[in-house]
């Protein structure tokens, strides 16, 4: 995280040029979250950070079983009905060679035509997934082949529904997702993450075990 300066001297901000937008032909429309790791013992510490020096209020807080742990998660958002949030994760490793993996939820209107479009290395799910999705959801077949091929994470609650797609870890330490809001869906994925991370760690292991 960086504070930069604005206007004529603004530093290494110079160096980029402003697009307006996001790219076309994604369908992302913006960034709806991000998440930072950070370790067990500054937890605390960064959500006072984000709370006192960056003015967002405490909002969403929850954990859930990560693959080596129990992963704890505050989510201060920018204001009321704000897209842009931050996540707080706890450390865990559940990635070999990825301590502090961190996160940029891009947000579009259609996440599986963003899945179709997206050029970067999308992370496969285990079919397991989807046999479970198809035991508890009405789902159609043809709805369940496509979140399959394209390794869509589902979650529903009364409200609505989120819809996510990830890339595999880019760079060494970077995640990219595609996240799509239904209805009044105010959460962030929390009952998948598991799902996610486990699928992240099984490809950073046959990665390495090719090395």
């Amino acid at each position: 995280m960086f504070f930069c300066r604005t206007g004529t001297e603004a530093g290494w901000t110079g160096d980029f040029v402003a697009t307006g937008g996001p790219a076309s032909g994604t369908g992302v429309t913006g960034i709806d979250h991000v998440g930072f790791a950070q370790p067990f013992d500054h937890y605390d510490e960064a959500a006072l950070f984000h709370r006192s020096v960056l003015g967002l209020e405490p909002a969403a807080v929850g954990g859930f079983a990560a693959p080596s742990g129990l992963v704890r998660s505050r989510a201060p958002a920018a204001g009321s009905g704000s897209r842009r949030r931050v996540s707080l994760l706890r450390r865990g490793e559940w990635a070999p060679g990825v301590a502090e993996p961190q996160y940029v939820a891009l947000a579009t209107d259609d996440v599986l035509a963003t899945a179709r479009a997206a050029r970067a290395p999308l992370l496969g799910i285990p079919d397991d997934y989807y046999a479970d999705l198809d035991a508890r959801l009405d789902l159609s077949p043809a709805r369940l082949a496509e979140f399959r091929d394209l390794g869509v994470l589902y979650e529903t609650t009364p409200d609505g529904a989120y819809l996510q797609v990830c890339t595999e870890v880019l760079g060494g330490r970077l995640i990219l997702a595609f996240v799509q809001r239904v209805g009044d869906y105010d959460g962030y994925g929390w009952t998948v993450a598991p799902v996610r991370m486990a699928a992240h760690r099984r490809r950073l292991v046959r990665q390495g075990s090719r090395a």
